[in-house]
């Protein structure tokens, strides 16, 4: 068979576009002028993203040490390791862990029935200075002793220091209320140096109250000093701000005025200003970018680096360069059109027909039909490629939702960012004890048993018109009313959950011997919630955002501590419907929220929960009733009976044991709430 002759693309444009060659020469000073303002662009950003990096770690490890020392101090004092009652050996204790730590500017230890404070300081010459305060000895005038680099003491430098009472000094307030590590603000230290405590009670073996306070002091002069070495381009800064978009450190250098102003101006965006998406401030004429990241310490500071970027640096002549490549490469659009136009025409009928193909691509309808040829090798060679990206979508279709993907793309446009607000049900679930169950399991075994398991609880939730969100490990979320409305979809939710838990009670019983048994932990949620195409222009995905969507990820975590299976909202179980049997089971503020949340035990439907299971709910909820009362010691006794009448059931224990410490030390108020501490 004769082969057919096929011309190369680039030959036979080659002679229409001869005449265009003398203008390449002109676009190649636009070309630089773009070039090098994305160069630049991409150099200004990579600066900013490694001063945010640096300058967020040197300040995790400065405020990290605080109040890990801190709460060694007072978990030693705690086990009898250190002399509380021996001054002199304790400012020994203290003065050496300021030596060995010399970022730190203050320990010490005030004691609250004697008002006694015993402390090491470090001088400005790094001289560490130990204080002694009894206002039994020298009228509460401190004695202090300088510790020499040989371990002896010697008089200090300056003396005269007024009366010290620890008592009174608000850092030993705080520490004293609150168990610790916690944080003071940042104020004035007594030196005139702007400074932060970290706090940490001493709790004595046998007794409920505190003894004393442990206190670790720290200055920000050498942060400060630090993040003055860091520069984004010439005039910008790195700052160091608290939750309130305060200043707490300020650089030193060329520009950081203007820079500070651009940063305070920017504070009522913080919440929004982040390397992916930075605020922009203009002050006269001149353009700033300001970022602010978190700084994660011990005991949550609140604390973050705000890094401004004057877009001058950016800029410079650059834009004058674009704008003239810009017209210079309209120009050169316009004579490839016109000179392509003949060629067009031989080439429009095969690539339209691939264009067609595209389309029905686009749809998610990968037809098994080649494309046509040409005897253009390149768009020839382009039908090829599209041939073989079809195959590859035909698999690819293997893990994505196609059903999903036709109906968001049955518009025939591209998808795109967006949703809306709309009430849905939202479907958590994972495998309660994952780890232990696949330890010594063979990976190729736990897969395609894990395979069983994801289909199973998949199958459940589209066979009750729910969709699969993502899987998180070996964790589901899903949801129900979206993309397609689902009238009743609180109570298909249910439906789905509780199907799941009797099939995985079946797989279990007629599994092989040695295969791994599956119990989910489902939780479920009500509300409004964001749904849509999330995420950003070049990769999202069609899920969920909200408040709700948070609650039910708690409420399947509660499952763990409950000891249940399925945990709903209150509004889950009010939307269902009659068809199933409750309990009703606390009023908790999970983490992450304020506000209590009534959640309920999904039992299973009307007439297949057994009487004993039954009776054993209706006491609980009595006792219950009388725990958001404040009745505890009924509440107690009824949730006693409950645990009785079912043996195995974590709540009731549970519930019993507060129920008995709020009897014991009732509260001054009473919401019924148990807030949640852990996720």
């Amino acid at each position: 068979m004769r082969r057919r002759l096929l011309v190369r693309l680039r030959p036979t444009l080659l002679t229409t576009i001869v005449g265009l060659v003398l203008l390449t020469a002109l676009t190649i000073g636009g070309g630089a002028a773009i070039l090098t303002l994305s160069v630049t662009r991409t150099l200004i950003d990579q600066a900013r993203t490694d001063a945010v990096t640096a300058a967020r770690e040197e300040t995790r490890q400065l405020f990290d040490e605080p109040p890990r020392i801190a709460r060694e101090l007072a978990a030693a004092a705690h086990r009898g390791a250190l002399p509380l009652g021996d001054r002199q050996k304790l400012a020994a204790i203290l003065a050496e862990t300021l030596r060995n730590w010399p970022r730190l500017a203050v320990v010490g230890y005030g004691n609250i029935e004697g008002n006694w404070y015993v402390g090491a300081e470090r001088e400005a010459d790094d001289e560490i200075v130990e204080y002694s305060a009894d206002p039994a000895v020298n009228g509460g005038v401190p004695m202090a002793s300088t510790l020499l680099a040989d371990g002896t003491l010697s008089p200090p430098k300056a003396s005269g220091m007024p009366p010290y009472s620890v008592i009174d000094r608000p850092w030993f307030k705080e520490g004293v209320a609150r168990p610790g590590p916690m944080w003071s603000r940042f104020y004035r230290f007594t030196t005139g140096v702007i400074g932060v405590t970290s706090m940490s009670r001493v709790m004595p073996p046998e007794g409920a109250a505190p003894v004393g306070v442990f206190h670790v002091d720290l200055r920000i002069t050498g942060i400060a000093e630090f993040l003055s070495t860091l520069r984004v381009g010439r005039r910008g800064a790195v700052f160091l701000v608290d939750q309130n978009g305060d200043r707490v450190v300020t650089p030193t250098g060329a520009g950081v005025e203007r820079a500070a102003e651009a940063l305070d101006n920017a504070v009522p965006q913080r919440a929004n200003a982040t390397l992916a998406a930075p605020a922009r401030i203009l002050l006269g004429s001149r353009l700033y970018e300001v970022v602010f990241e978190p700084v994660p310490t011990e005991g949550d500071m609140g604390l973050m680096v705000g890094v401004v970027v004057d877009l001058r640096d950016i800029t410079g002549g650059a834009y004058l360069h674009a704008a003239f490549a810009a017209a210079i490469g309209l120009v050169v659009l316009l004579l490839a059109v016109l000179s392509g136009r003949t060629l067009s025409a031989r080439i429009a009928r095969p690539v339209g027909a691939i264009a067609r193909d595209l389309a029905q691509v686009g749809r998610f309808n990968i037809s098994r039909d080649p494309a046509p040829q040409s005897f253009i090798r390149e768009v020839s060679e382009l039908g090829s490629s599209v041939d073989g990206m079809k195959a590859s979508l035909r698999s690819f279709a293997h893990y994505v939702p196609t059903d999903l993907v036709r109906q968001l793309l049955a518009g025939g446009r591209e998808a795109e960012l967006g949703g809306d607000i709309r009430r849905l049900t939202i479907h958590f679930s994972d495998v309660a004890d994952f780890t232990a169950m696949s330890k010594g399991v063979d990976p190729d075994r736990l897969v395609e048993a894990m395979g069983r398991y994801f289909e199973l609880m998949t199958g459940t939730i589209t066979r009750h018109g729910g969709t699969v969100d993502k899987f998180m490990g070996d964790g589901i979320m899903a949801f129900f009313n979206a993309p397609e409305e689902l009238a009743d979809h609180p109570r298909q939710a249910c439906l789905a959950a509780l199907e799941a838990q009797r099939l995985l009670a079946q797989m279990a019983a007629e599994g092989a011997s040695g295969e791994p048994v599956f119990h989910a932990r489902i939780g479920l949620g009500t509300g409004e919630v964001l749904v849509g195409n999330i995420g950003t222009p070049e990769r999202f995905a069609y899920t969920l955002l909200g408040d709700e969507v948070n609650l039910a990820s708690r409420l399947e975590g509660l499952n763990k501590l409950y000891g249940t299976k399925i945990i709903a909202s209150a509004a889950v179980r009010d939307e269902a419907g009659g068809g199933f049997e409750w309990r009703t089971l606390d009023k908790v503020a999970v983490k992450g929220r304020t506000q209590g949340t009534l959640v309920c035990e999904l039992l299973g439907l009307k007439g297949e929960v057994s009487g004993d299971i039954l009776a054993a709910r209706d006491v609980y909820e009595r006792a219950l009733d009388a725990y958001f009362a404040a009745d505890f010691e009924r509440a107690g006794e009824l949730f006693d009976e409950a645990a009785r009448l079912r043996p195995g059931d974590l709540a009731a224990p549970m519930l019993r044991e507060r129920a008995h410490e709020l009897a014991d030390e009732p509260p001054l108020s009473w919401s019924g709430i148990h807030v949640m501490e852990e996720k």
